[in-house]
């Protein structure tokens, strides 16, 4: 076995080495020309495009046959990235590993802390022969920012839509796992995704990112709402505003009863089974009554435990009869001070109570509270649905904030 440091390099004597890296990490590989440029967007092999001439990407291996590269590439840059969204290196070790033939080459970056890609090796060209060399160059700009660098046109958040002269090829998407939705839904995400950026727009705020965190309400008197779809078809609307804002295009979960249960993180890739575990039809494990009190101090404790340098916007779906008026004001009022908007949206009914006061709650310092009733959901178009959801918040943010807060960078 070879092991190899930083600008270390070792020859390859097969065309098809396997290269695998060891640790907690997303790969990627580039195919690049002598420039260090690719020639296009299929030179980028990973997760949402896993395969291009001459290279494969299994998991997190990269099966090479250097003899299939595209005519014009010299070289095959492995890169990783934190499989954790917004993660950085530090505390991670990463492992290098290329397989060729009976050889083995290894190599384990000793410089990695804060950022958040590396480029782990090159198996590159000279003089006719194959070779590896490790690299361990880190970056603090993301798989996106690197990606760009090095010629890849990458799929921005998407901008409000203006009439193009001509179709724009399709650049490389990072919403990560929006590959494996069915046609349809994919495609109503994107539409979706492009009308959260108009409303963002709208409010000065198109470089906001945030935690957002789905409240349920699963009482009695939500089952015939879960029995027509009305839950399913909500959190399949919301998950654009996540995709949007949130770094890793996720949404943790709570339901509502008698008690408060956290359920299963919302990721893009898996919304068709998580609607069909918790909203095809009423979840019934966290008892049939409402405390709003339960579910509001749970969260709270979660963001607590689980601090960031972003807000956290909860979007909570209450169908209304609320049980306690008092223990649900009271819960609101000892969180606001908390990086926290709560956003109560009204369902199916309009018996809201005190949610339809939040508004208005004298004696607080900051307005932690929105609320507005969509009694019918399906006749509130998605822009209208994104700017009731994101009207108070960017004003919440700026109450909430001290002038400079990195929080605020996203908006203008």
């Amino acid at each position: 076995m070879t092991t190899l440091t930083e600008g270390g390099n070792a020859p390859l004597t097969g065309s098809s080495p396997r290269v695998r890296v060891e640790g907690p990490v997303d790969v990627t590989a580039l195919v690049v020309n002598p420039d260090g440029k690719v020639a296009g967007d299929a030179d980028m092999v990973f997760f949402n495009q896993p395969s291009a001439p001459g290279v494969r990407l299994d998991g997190r291996a990269l099966a090479l046959d250097l003899g299939s590269l595209r005519p014009g590439a010299d070289r095959v840059v492995v890169v990783a990235s934190p499989e954790a969204e917004g993660a950085t290196f530090a505390g991670t070790t990463v492992r290098l590993v290329v397989e060729d033939g009976a050889s083995t080459t290894e190599f384990t970056p000793s410089r990695l802390g804060a950022e958040t890609v590396v480029v782990l090796a090159e198996v590159y060209q000279r003089g006719g022969a194959w070779k590896v060399r490790a690299v361990g160059q880190g970056y603090d700009n993301g798989l996106a920012g690197l990606a760009t660098d090095f010629g890849v046109d990458v799929d921005e958040p998407a901008e409000p839509a203006a009439a193009p002269v001509a179709p724009a090829p399709p650049a490389v998407n990072f919403t990560k796992g929006e590959e494996k939705l069915p046609v349809d839904m994919r495609t109503a995400l994107n539409l979706r995704k492009q009308q959260v950026a108009l409303v963002l727009t709208k409010h000065r705020m198109t470089g906001l990112r945030c935690r957002v965190v789905v409240v349920l309400d699963v009482s009695g008197s939500t089952s015939s709402l879960y029995r027509k779809g009305v839950f399913s078809r909500a959190v399949e609307r919301v998950a654009p505003v996540a995709a949007q804002v949130d770094d890793g295009a996720e949404m943790q979960a709570w339901a509502m009863g008698g008690r408060a249960q956290r359920l299963e993180n919302i990721t893009v890739g898996d919304l068709p089974q998580w609607l069909q575990t918790y909203t095809a039809k009423r979840y019934t494990e966290a008892e049939g009554w409402n405390n709003e009190k339960a579910v509001i101090e749970d969260v709270a404790r979660y963001v607590a435990r689980e601090p960031l340098d972003i807000p956290t916007l909860v979007l909570f779906f209450h169908d209304g009869g609320v049980t306690d008026n008092k223990g649900t004001e009271k819960a609101l009022r000892a969180v606001e001070r908390e990086p926290v908007f709560w956003q109560f949206i009204g369902i199916g009914r309009s018996n809201y109570g005190i949610l339809e006061k939040l508004d208005t709650l004298a004696g607080r310092q900051v307005d932690n509270t929105g609320f507005f009733a969509l009694d019918d959901l399906d006749a509130v178009s998605d822009e209208e649905l994104y700017d009731r959801i994101l009207q108070e918040f960017p004003s919440w943010m700026r109450s909430y904030y001290p002038a400079g807060s990195p929080a605020l960078q996203g908006l203008s």
